[in-house]
């Protein structure tokens, strides 16, 4: 069994996750097999250790990713309801890091996190509860380490931090249709994101995201 790790940064926060990486990686108290980071916009930077996987993803490269992973990129209500190009919750920025990490790595198992997530608590490693949770639950598709709330499962889907088993992830539909917001909700923008199509995909298909008791907490918006 293999399990990776992969995060993510763009130009505002590529010195920070610079940083801060090595605390980030070791919050996890896991020996991972394979580390990936993903330049989305900005050109590799040489200071990573040569055992970090290093991806770059260009503005251009974004039409053939969605592609590739079954995702119209020409969709102007998605365009529309997340601000376009400019604004933070544009929809392709939330898509291409973790469909590129999914693409990248070839483990059985991958973390899929944002460079600002950091673990604070945990007797253990949360990834060895996630992956047991995954083995011995079939509805789980997604398994998160608790953000506060208590241990439930749910269909609202967050991409700040998750485990997955990696070709099962990347093999579901990413591009079912939005049917319409949810009455006190998530944000619109939600919807379009990469969490708001996996949570489509767990509705449809009785899917569900776990999250880990607060035994296993970590905190989001965390530079160490």
């Amino acid at each position: 069994m293999t399990v990776d790790l992969a995060t993510y940064c763009h130009s505002k926060d590529a010195d920070r996750l610079h940083e801060n990486f090595k605390s980030h990686l070791d919050s996890h108290s896991y020996l991972f097999d394979n580390t990936h980071l993903i330049y989305q916009r900005i050109k590799i930077r040489p200071t990573v250790p040569e055992w970090i996987h290093k991806h770059e993803i260009k503005a251009e490269d974004y039409p053939d990713i969605l592609t590739r992973n079954g995702i119209n990129p020409n969709n102007k209500e998605a365009d529309e309801y997340t601000h376009g190009w400019d604004n933070a919750h544009y929809w392709k920025h939330h898509c291409v890091n973790h469909l590129t990490a999914l693409e990248k790595s070839e483990a059985d198992y991958i973390v899929l996190s944002d460079a600002d997530c950091h673990m604070i608590n945990g007797r253990g490693s949360w990834v060895n509860a996630g992956i047991r949770i995954l083995q011995q639950n079939k509805e789980a598709l997604v398994v998160s380490p608790s953000d506060g709330s208590n241990q439930i499962r749910t269909q609202t889907m967050s991409q700040q931090l998750f485990l997955c088993h990696r070709q099962r992830l990347k093999e579901i539909d990413f591009d079912l249709p939005f049917t319409g917001f949810t009455e006190g909700g998530p944000m619109q923008e939600y919807y379009f994101m990469l969490e708001g199509r996996i949570g489509r995909y767990m509705e449809k298909h009785n899917l569900y995201r776990y999250i880990l008791s607060d035994e296993f907490r970590y905190w989001h918006k965390q530079w160490h």
